[in-house]
């Protein structure tokens, strides 16, 4: 390869690593490697990839471009260890690298073997990459081994062991939270750092790497990412949700089965499947990272349909006449909205139609109190108004016009 071919800007083929490596004295061994060969220039970036490499990453569904970084195509925080780089470590080492293990996420294994060559003024790194030919071909979509549960304080079981600790709370936890909340798709290190960490620029992209690679170790895949819950293609990291049965995923689908259910006027099934949901609703999504802004959208999401689950088996419960299952419901509803002058004034008409007057009297000062605290005004009701009003219905049964709920759920207040 001519000087003048160095770096990015060189347009090399197949012939010309050929003879690159032929000037350099260092041929090839016997045939191509069933992976093929990657050009990486001294400042770690990829050059030229050869046709075998790039049909082996199609059939990955893996895509490497030319400027990408080593460290993101050869996990070297994985593959060469803490702060490591394989391309650093090729250059430094007399005679390159010996043939190790080798793995990019769930996709690719095999070995890889690094030879320096010089080219021009500029010395670059072959890396030789011999693949396992059985990775990520299984037809067979993977069981769901691992249990997430993410609504409420965050809990990993993984083929039925706690993986829960410390860690959660550390670098790795957070990243793992963000992949959660950002798992629809695929995540490239800059994002991740800029969500997480990002007062600390550029030098935060190398700490995910290395967050990832503790991030496996914590979830039992130590040596191995081969299939790794923790995947990663060119577009960069994601969570394999083939392996994963997350609450948050199970609540949605049974929260919308059960809030269709009641609009059709299906009261048993849309009490029995909105039970099932609300009962996976322990709190707010991730709720011991409560400052996390890029998990905002979602949590307000999640809390709104719990709302409307939680509003409708209220109206089921009153129109079942179960006036404790729908105090119930409203309790809980009033602790997801505390401000909710219209929530609250159905949790105290129902606290006094069941004769719990000091109840009915201890909510009204707590909304009072909390609303003045917080915006310094005062309940749009009267406790005396609301008694009152009981009372003229119990003189006239007269049906009410039906109070509107959160959601735009209705039910019959009386």
């Amino acid at each position: 390869m001519a000087a003048q071919r160095s770096g990015v800007a060189c347009e090399p083929d197949d012939r010309m690593v050929d003879v690159t490596y032929k000037e350099a004295g260092v041929p090839l061994s016997g045939r191509r490697p069933s992976g093929g060969v990657v050009l990486v220039d001294s400042r770690g970036r990829i050059v030229w990839a050869s046709t075998e490499m790039d049909a082996g990453l199609e059939r990955a569904g893996l895509r490497w471009t030319r400027g990408m970084r080593c460290c993101d195509a050869l996990e070297c925080a994985v593959n060469a260890g803490q702060d490591g780089c394989l391309t650093e470590q090729a250059l430094a080492a007399p005679d390159g690298l010996a043939a190790r293990p080798w793995a990019a996420g769930a996709e690719l294994a095999g070995t890889l073997t690094a030879r320096t060559i010089q080219s021009g003024a500029e010395e670059m790194v072959a890396f030789e990459l011999h693949l396992d030919d059985s990775a990520g071909r299984s037809d067979a979509a993977p069981e769901h081994d691992v249990r997430v549960a993410a609504l409420g304080r965050l809990s990993v079981v993984v083929q039925g062991q706690s993986r829960d600790g410390d860690w959660l709370q550390q670098r790795p936890g957070q990243v793992f939270r963000y992949l959660l909340a950002s798992r629809e798709g695929a995540q490239r290190s800059e994002a991740i750092a800029n969500a997480l960490w990002p007062e600390r620029g550029p030098s935060a992209v190398a700490n995910v790497r290395y967050c990832i690679f503790k991030l496996r170790e914590q979830l039992g895949e130590r040596g191995d990412t081969t299939t790794s819950l923790i995947a990663r293609d060119a577009a960069g990291y994601r969570i394999d949700l083939r392996r994963v049965e997350l609450d948050v995923d199970i609540f949605q689908t049974k929260s919308a089965a059960g809030i269709a259910a009641h609009r059709r006027g299906d009261s048993a099934l849309a009490e029995a499947t909105l039970a099932e949901a609300l009962a996976l609703y322990r709190g707010e999504f991730l709720a011991d990272d409560p400052y996390a802004d890029w998990a905002f959208s979602e949590r307000e999401y999640l809390r709104s349909m719990a709302g409307k689950g939680l509003a409708a088996m209220a109206q089921i419960s009153l129109a079942a006449g179960r006036l404790v299952s729908a105090t119930e419901h409203l309790l809980r509803l009033a602790q997801l909205e505390p401000f909710d002058s219209h929530v609250h004034q159905m949790l105290i008409e129902v606290c006094l139609r069941r004769g719990r007057r000091t109840e009915a009297l201890r909510h009204y000062h707590a909304l009072r109190a909390r609303l003045h605290r917080a915006f310094g005004e005062l309940p749009d009701f009267e406790l005396t108004s609301v008694a009152a009003g009981m009372g003229v219905r119990q003189r006239e049964p007269a049906p009410a016009r039906p109070a509107r709920m959160p959601g735009g759920l209705a039910f019959d207040a009386r």
